[in-house]
């Protein structure tokens, strides 16, 4: 008795390294694809929600949208057909926070392992401005950004940018 289940338990195990093996494949099942950049997410064309003055002195906030024609705001970031960051044009009739053309890149095109905020760096050939990315596109295709105004390196106004992409 004590033969038969030992043969039993061995073929058994037979089986099962057998199926085991046999069920591993080395068939490619598709070809290597590249992650998503920010580039990618945040590109496009956005139309303003809403923008937001805060004074960084005593953390008061004021909302911009209807006052000084925020609300006619609308920032197009192209990408390259390779896939990168190329040019940026601001159109509407809201007071000039931004400039009018240029190009523009993300300062890192992932999202940063140490929980530090994506930038988006501006440059029309005059200087570079940066944008502090708050809210990345995702399910829901809403772009926030915050332009910091700083005097002797501290922070005195910010405006928080929340956008919409345009349909395409």
């Amino acid at each position: 008795m004590r033969t038969i289940t030992s043969k039993l338990l061995g073929v058994v195990l037979l089986l099962s390294a057998t199926m085991t093996f046999t069920g591993c494949s080395t068939v490619d099942d598709g070809e290597f694809t590249s992650p998503i950049t920010l580039t990618e997410k945040i590109s496009g064309k956005w139309v303003v929600n809403s923008v937001v003055q805060t004074d960084e002195a005593n953390a008061r906030t004021k909302t911009l949208t209807d006052l000084l024609n925020f609300d006619t705001f609308v920032i197009n970031l192209n990408q390259d057909e390779a896939g990168k960051a190329s040019t940026f044009t601001v159109e509407g009739n809201a007071p000039a926070l931004l400039p009018a053309s240029g190009t523009w890149q993300m300062d890192y095109n992932f999202t940063k392992s140490d929980n530090t905020a994506s930038r988006i760096l501006l440059n029309d050939g005059k200087a570079e401005i940066v944008l502090t990315v708050t809210t990345v596109p995702g399910n829901t295709k809403t772009l926030e950004y915050r332009l910091t105004r700083k005097t002797k390196g501290q922070p005195f106004v910010s405006y928080t940018y929340n956008l919409t992409q345009a349909v395409k």
